[in-house]
């Protein structure tokens, strides 16, 4: 009848022991992917909730970077049809002078 009670016992005393130590080992690249991940749901979630907060701020920006870009279209633009416009004239003038 010891015994029962002794191996009662110790398996009591060796269940809390093992308890307090982690029962899984997590490699350090997992950790530093799910603090990432992490990272960038919060990063979400405050850009989403910016969005409901401010949207005529980000209207505006999208509008700005529209007029950015379109602007960088038109010098491009003429740009080409001034380089074409000179290599015509500059044909002409070799066929006229030949």
């Amino acid at each position: 009848m010891f015994d029962k009670v002794k191996n009662f016992y110790n398996s009591k005393v060796k269940s809390s022991h093992k308890e307090e130590q982690p029962q899984t080992v997590v490699r350090a690249d997992q950790v530093e992917a799910q603090q990432q991940k992490i990272r960038e749901q919060e990063r979400r979630r405050a850009e989403e909730e910016y969005k409901q907060q401010h949207p005529e701020q980000i209207i505006q920006e999208n509008l700005s970077s529209f007029e950015d870009k379109t602007n960088k279209l038109k010098k491009k633009l003429n740009i080409a049809i001034i380089t074409v416009f000179g290599l015509i004239v500059l044909v002409f003038l070799i066929l006229f002078f030949i």
